[in-house]
């Protein structure tokens, strides 16, 4: 028991003000520069996700990770854990405080007519009088995309964008200009395992099912409508209403939904759930510090390993043997954080929005577009796509980088990855391909090619052939699956195993150990 309360003592303080300070923090950013001052336009997505979560994150690395130098762990997994805990807390509170923000914080303006939105002060809550919709002018955007840890789900989004007018314009010409819009989104998840003639039918009739449901909806019968914020859903809703009108919108478009609850029940248990997710934390962590053995001294070890996590971080450095797999991995990082800040989805990104950063096709290429070939290898379709690149990269790149030297490591990796995005539009008709694993293949084709011509001494060789193995062999049967670009992984292998060849003899590279020892 004195151990337990040694270790309550000096994790716990920290935990608390972490979580209170990262809190009280991130609301009060959020009020200035969003409700008070909005002069920032973030989309919600990332005030929810990134920010919620980043901000103790950084503080718990910072501050408690220190703290926890007093306790013997097993492995590095078991601190990571425990390290984990305090951050899904405290992320999840602040996720709550910003949602209980930002629905108690709006008014509710009663408005006569539609257009009267601009005579009053700006909330996110309205209640007209009169109106009328005009679903005969009703503008469409669809949105696919897959999910699922292996990309096994197919996901459906149509929004429907619904003008708004006054009751004594129900007979006039919709204006080109008219930016008062009615948001519906329908949503369908199918398997991704089907093929594209019975996508299409589900797709059908899911389209079918939805615009019945919009012509049925009584739209007078709501309670009240909600501005949309800045977020992904509205940037699809604007698209539809460019398909209605044919004139490009801005930020001065107003999208408004339906809320069928009272407006007085707007803020649900978004309050309650502050407190209940930092106390579920706190419960959780006075639970796991049960487990961990206290150091004999009972203080923090200065001298102790930080562990492989903060060696992840220190690979981000460019140094030593990993000084270009380290800028290839920032340039990947920082091109990925861009494309998220900018409003696209960080999980699953759709067709569209990868072509708009970069993404390969053979349509776009042919027609001129050739730098497509290049960029596309620095594109990532969602976080976890990212991160299984990252370390597919790092394994490899350790074993090719240091071998083969740093000017030669980066021409295999990009020569290799042009060569997997040639490999994708010769073999794909109408795919939209990113991603570094083309370039990543090519590093592994590299170590086969050396291991094929001995490059590598004799006692490693049957190791890295494993190595290679597994890692193609589990790749490439996962991309039959569907979603994947097996062409460009191939095409990178190949063009890997002939390019490391080349440059290992142009270069005139020694067997590392082996003819040292001779």
């Amino acid at each position: 028991m004195k151990n337990y309360l040694t270790k309550l003592r000096h994790i716990l303080p920290a935990f608390i003000v972490i979580a209170v300070m990262s809190l009280i923090g991130v609301v009060l950013a959020r009020w200035a520069l969003t409700v008070r001052y909005p002069v920032l336009h973030i989309n919600k997505e990332i005030w929810e996700f990134w920010i919620s979560f980043s901000i103790p994150a950084i503080a718990v690395l910072i501050w408690l990770r220190p703290k926890f130098r007093i306790m013997h762990f097993k492995n590095d997994n078991v601190k990571i854990l425990m390290l984990a805990i305090p951050v899904m807390a405290i992320g999840a509170a602040i996720y709550n405080a910003q949602d209980y923000l930002v629905t108690s914080m709006g008014k509710l303006q009663t408005i006569d007519n539609i257009y009267q939105i601009d005579s009053v002060p700006r909330s996110s809550y309205y209640k007209i009088k009169q109106f009328t919709t005009r679903k005969e002018n009703t503008g469409v955007y669809v949105d696919f995309r897959t999910s699922g840890r292996y990309d096994e789900h197919f996901d459906m989004s149509i929004y429907f964008a619904v003008p708004i007018m006054s009751e004594y314009e129900k007979d006039t010409v919709l204006p080109p200009t008219h930016k008062y819009w009615y948001a519906l989104k329908y949503k369908n998840t199918i398997s991704n395992r089907l093929n594209v003639p019975e996508k299409d039918q589900l797709y059908k009739t899911f389209y079918e099912e939805s615009a019945k449901d919009l012509n049925n909806k009584n739209l007078q019968t709501l309670d009240h409508l909600r501005r949309m914020d800045e977020s992904t859903d509205r940037t699809f809703f604007l698209k539809g209403v460019a398909t209605a009108t044919n004139q490009k919108t801005d930020d001065s478009y107003i999208i408004l939904e339906p809320q069928d609850e009272p407006y007085e029940k707007r803020t649900g248990n978004s309050f309650g759930w502050i407190f209940i997710s930092l106390g579920l934390g706190f419960a959780v962590m006075l639970f796991a510090l049960l487990w961990p053995a206290l150091t004999s001294s009972g203080t923090e070890d200065p001298n102790e390993e930080d562990g492989v996590w903060v060696d992840m971080i220190r690979f981000l450095i460019p140094q030593g043997d990993h000084f270009m797999t380290s800028i290839i991995l920032d340039i990947n990082i920082i091109a990925f954080l861009v494309m998220v800040f900018s409003g696209i989805d960080f999980i699953s990104p759709n067709a569209n929005e990868l072509l708009q950063w970069g993404g390969n096709e053979r349509s776009l290429v042919l027609k001129g577009e050739w730098w497509r070939l290049f960029t596309n290898i620095f594109v990532h379709a969602g976080i976890m796509h990212l991160i299984l690149n990252a370390v597919g990269l790092v394994f490899a790149a350790i074993f090719i980088e240091p071998f083969l030297g740093r000017r030669n490591y980066l021409i295999l990796y990009i020569l290799s990855g042009l060569c997997a995005s040639l490999a994708s539009i010769w073999w794909h008709v109408d795919t939209v391909s990113v991603g570094a694993s083309g370039a990543i293949f090519g590093v592994y084709g590299a170590i086969l090619g050396l291991a094929l011509i001995n490059a590598f001494p004799k006692e490693s060789k049957n190791t890295l052939l494993t190595m290679i193995g597994v890692y193609v062999g589990i790749n490439l049967v996962w991309g039959l699956t569907g979603g994947i670009d097996n062409a460009a992984h191939v095409g990178g292998l190949l063009s890997g195993a002939v390019l490391g060849a080349i440059l290992y003899k142009i270069s005139g590279a020694k067997k590392p150990m082996e003819e040292e020892v001779e």
